[in-house]
C-alpha cells in the first residue's frame, strides 16, 4: 500500500490537477494533511484566506503539490496554488470585482481578491495625482476594481480604480460613488476601448491600402519609362537603316 501510495503520489503531480485531502494537525510552519495515506506538510503562507489553527484539523482543502520527493520521503502541497489558478479560469479582462487592502506600499496597494493577491498600482487609483497615498486608502478597506491585466499562470492580477472614475479625482473625493456607479462606469469604459480598437484597425487598413496604392503607381511608372525607352530604341533603329 505504501508504494502504491507513493505511484499515485507521482502521477498526480505529473497530471499537476487540483485534489482534495483532510488535515489531519497543524504547527507553527503550517499544516499536516493525508493524501493517500502519506503526510504532506502544508506551508502557512501556502494557505489562502487563513492561518494554521486548530480550527483547520478535520477540514478538506483543494490542494496541489510544491514538491514531490519519494527518495526523502517529502511532499509539499499549497492550497494557495489550487486556489489561484481555479478563480483565475473565471476572471476576465475588465470584470469588476470586490476586494480587500491588504498593504500599503509606496508604488501602491496589494489587494486581496478571493484569496489571491492583486497589485493596485498608485498610477491606477485616480486619474488625479496622488501625493498621500493613506489619506485614499487604508489596510482592511473594501474596495471595487476592475481587471486591467492578469497572468493566470503565475496567478498576478493588475487592477484599476481609475478605469471607474465618472470625474478625474472621484476616488480621492467620493470613493463611494465609484464604488456604487463601478459596473456601468466600466461598461463605459470597455465599450470606449472598443470604438478605439476599432478605429486603430481601421486606420492600419488605410495605411496598408495606401501604400498598395503607392506601390501600383510605382510599377505604372516604370513600366511607362520601359515603353519610352524601347520607342525611342526603335527611332534610332529607322534613322540609322
Amino acid at each position: 500500500q505504501y508504494r502504491q501510495a507513493w505511484d499515485d503520489v507521482v502521477a498526480m503531480q505529473q497530471t499537476d490537477d487540483v485534489f482534495e485531502a483532510e488535515c489531519v494537525s497543524v504547527n507553527r510552519g503550517g499544516a499536516i494533511f493525508l493524501v493517500r495515506g502519506l503526510r504532506a506538510f502544508l506551508p502557512g503562507s501556502h494557505l489562502t484566506g487563513r492561518l494554521p489553527d486548530e480550527d483547520l484539523i478535520g477540514q478538506t482543502l483543494p490542494l496541489k503539490f510544491l514538491e514531490v520527493n519519494r527518495d526523502d520521503n517529502k511532499l509539499v502541497v499549497s492550497n494557495r496554488r489550487a486556489v489561484v489558478e481555479t478563480q483565475m479560469e473565471d476572471l476576465s479582462r475588465g470584470d469588476v470585482i470586490d476586494g480587500i487592502v491588504k498593504a500599503l506600499k509606496p508604488y501602491g496597494a496589494f489587494v486581496e481578491v478571493g484569496g489571491m493577491s492583486g497589485l493596485l498600482h498608485i498610477s491606477q487609483i485616480s486619474m488625479d495625482r496622488i501625493n498621500d497615498l493613506e489619506a485614499v486608502l487604508k489596510p482592511g478597506q473594501r474596495i471595487k476594481c476592475m481587471i486591467i491585466d492578469h497572468d493566470k499562470v503565475n496567478g498576478r492580477i493588475a487592477l484599476s480604480t481609475k478605469t471607474l472614475e465618472q470625474e478625474p479625482g472621484d476616488m480621492i473625493k467620493d470613493p463611494q460613488r465609484v464604488y456604487d456607479n463601478a459596473e456601468e462606469a466600466a461598461r463605459v469604459y470597455l465599450e470606449k476601448q472598443e470604438l478605439e480598437r476599432k478605429k486603430r484597425e481601421e486606420s492600419a487598413k488605410d495605411i496598408v491600402m495606401g501604400l498598395g496604392d503607392a506601390l501600383d503607381d510605382l510599377t505604372e511608372g516604370i513600366e511607362g519609362d520601359g515603353e519610352k525607352e524601347e520607342e525611342a530604341s526603335d527611332n534610332l533603329d529607322s534613322l540609322l537603316s
